[in-house]
């Protein structure tokens, strides 16, 4: 597909000429991850959004968010997607203790961070924390933005010495 409809943005603080579809469809997708678009009510019976396309256009929902995310390189969008991705993990990991994560660097701390006899997968590591706790720390994740654990298992080793599994790979 080729946009031929263009519209005024910022790319690095620069002005820039964009694709509608392009530039619309990031936005909004950032606004969502970074968790900056305004709470949708239950009842979408009045949304455009939720009409069959035929019936109603899109609201891009513009807005002071919508031009926040308007410059991808702007140094204020990358501050707050960098520290809401901090905030984020370390809830995560906190509250969860969510795997993958790069404090897990082999296979004992793997065993270590996360006993699987005693807690399940996606429960609250510590059953004990009070409730207005886990609800404060809840109310700070914005978003879906996490920090991807580059460092999980970078110490442990993965095959036995010797072990080739193609002809490009060799331990």
């Amino acid at each position: 597909m080729e946009d031929t409809n263009m519209i005024d943005s910022t790319m690095d603080g620069q002005p820039y000429k964009a694709g509608h579809h392009a530039a619309t469809l990031r936005r909004q997708v950032w606004r969502e991850h970074l968790g900056i678009i305004e709470a949708q009510e239950l009842d979408a019976s009045k949304d455009p959004n939720a009409q069959p396309p035929n019936d109603s256009p899109n609201d891009l929902n513009e807005g002071p968010e919508y031009e926040f995310v308007a410059d991808p390189l702007g140094d204020k969008v990358w501050d707050m997607w960098t520290s809401q991705a901090t905030k984020n993990t370390e809830i995560y990991r906190h509250l969860f203790r969510a795997d993958p994560d790069n404090h897990i660097k082999n296979f004992e701390e793997y065993d270590s961070f996360v006993p699987r006899k005693q807690i399940k997968q996606g429960h609250l590591h510590d059953p004990y924390m009070p409730a207005a706790e886990v609800r404060d720390k809840l109310d700070q994740i914005r978003g879906h933005l996490v920090w991807m654990p580059l460092d999980f298992l970078k110490d442990a080793e993965m095959a036995e010495k010797g072990l080739q599994v193609n002809a490009y790979t060799e331990v």
